[in-house]
C-alpha cells in the first residue's frame, strides 16, 4: 500500500516511496521492490528500469506508477513531463488519489502548463486532505496566468513597433552602420548578412571567407569587423562586401571600434585577453 512508506532525501526534495506492493504477481512485485531499494541506494535509473518493468508486467500495478513519478519528479525539471506521463496514467487507474492529484497539478504549474494544472487541481473536493494546500496553489497558478497575459501582450506590442528576421539561424554578432543597414552574424550558417531600412536581406560575406563569427562592429566609414571566431581571424570588409584577414587570433569573440582614437577592441576568448588594435592606416 503507498501509506507505507520510507522517507528519502534525493536532490533536496523529500519522496516518500512505497514499500509494498498490493494483490500483484511475484514478478512484478519483485520487480517494484528491487526499484524500492535502488533508489535507497541512488541508483535512480536502475530504479527507474524496474519500476517501468513491474508495469510492463503488470499495466494496472498503481503502486509501481506513483513510484516512478516520485522518481522522475527527483531527477529534476528536465524530466518532469515524464513524470507527468506517469501520474496522469495513475490518475486514470485511481482517480481519486488526491496526492497525486495534487502532485501532478503542482508538477504542471512548475512546467509552465497553467491550463491543464487548473484542470487536475479543480477536481480534487473539498473533503479531501489536499483541498487546501490545491486552493492555494489554484490561487498561484490564476495570478501566474494573468502575469503570463500580460507578458505576451507586452511581447506582441514590442514586435510591432519592431522589425524582426526569422530565418538568420544561430544570431549572434549585430551592427549597424551610418546609413543604416544592420550586419547581422550567423554563427551556424557562416555567413554575414546586410539587412537594409527597407528590410531586405542579402549575403554580405559568407562561408567561403567565415568559420563561426561572433562579433561585428562597424567604423566611422562603414568597414565592418567580423570576429571569425571559428577560423581564428578577425576579417575586415569594406563596405562593397571585399574583405581581407587583419589578423589572426585565438578564437575572437566580442569588437568594439573606439572611432576617435582608431582602435578596433577585441576579445580574445582563447587567452582571456583584451586586444587594442590600431586601424591607423586601415581606412
Amino acid at each position: 500500500m503507498k501509506k507505507l512508506v520510507i522517507i528519502l532525501l534525493f536532490l533536496t526534495i523529500s519522496f516518500s516511496l512505497s514499500t509494498k506492493a498490493n494483490a500483484q504477481s511475484t514478478e512484478a512485485t519483485e520487480y517494484f521492490s528491487q526499484g524500492v531499494n535502488y533508489y535507497k541506494l541512488n541508483k535512480v535509473e536502475d530504479s527507474i528500469n524496474s519500476f517501468k518493468k513491474a508495469i510492463e508486467i503488470d499495466p494496472k500495478f498503481y503502486e509501481a506508477y506513483y513510484n516512478l513519478a516520485l522518481v522522475q519528479e527527483s531527477r529534476g525539471y528536465h524530466y518532469y513531463d515524464e513524470a507527468i506521463t506517469t501520474y496522469e496514467k495513475l490518475i486514470e487507474i485511481m482517480p481519486e488519489d488526491y496526492e497525486s492529484m495534487y502532485n501532478l497539478g503542482n508538477l504542471l504549474y512548475k512546467r509552465g502548463y497553467l491550463s491543464k494544472s487548473l484542470t487536475y487541481l479543480d477536481r480534487i473536493p473539498d473533503y479531501s486532505g489536499y483541498y487546501e494546500k490545491a486552493s492555494a496553489l489554484t490561487d498561484i497558478v490564476e495570478k501566474r496566468q494573468v502575469e503570463v497575459a500580460a507578458e505576451q501582450k507586452l511581447r506582441e506590442s514590442t514586435i510591432k513597433k519592431s522589425f524582426q528576421f526569422e530565418s538568420v539561424q544561430s544570431p549572434s554578432g549585430v551592427a549597424v552602420d551610418s546609413d543604416g543597414n544592420v550586419y547581422a552574424a550567423s554563427f551556424s550558417q557562416n555567413t554575414v548578412y546586410k539587412i537594409t531600412p527597407q528590410n531586405v536581406k542579402s549575403v554580405f560575406v559568407g562561408p567561403a571567407v567565415l568559420s563561426g563569427p561572433v562579433g561585428i562592429a562597424v567604423d566611422a566609414n562603414n568597414n565592418v569587423y567580423i570576429a571569425n571566431h571559428t577560423k581564428g581571424n578577425v576579417i575586415k570588409a569594406a563596405p562593397d562586401g571585399k574583405t581581407k584577414v587583419l589578423l589572426l587570433m585565438k578564437k575572437p569573440y566580442y569588437l568594439n571600434v573606439d572611432n576617435q582614437n582608431k582602435k578596433l577592441i577585441i576579445t580574445e576568448w582563447d587567452k582571456n585577453s583584451i586586444i587594442k588594435f590600431d586601424l591607423t592606416g586601415e581606412e
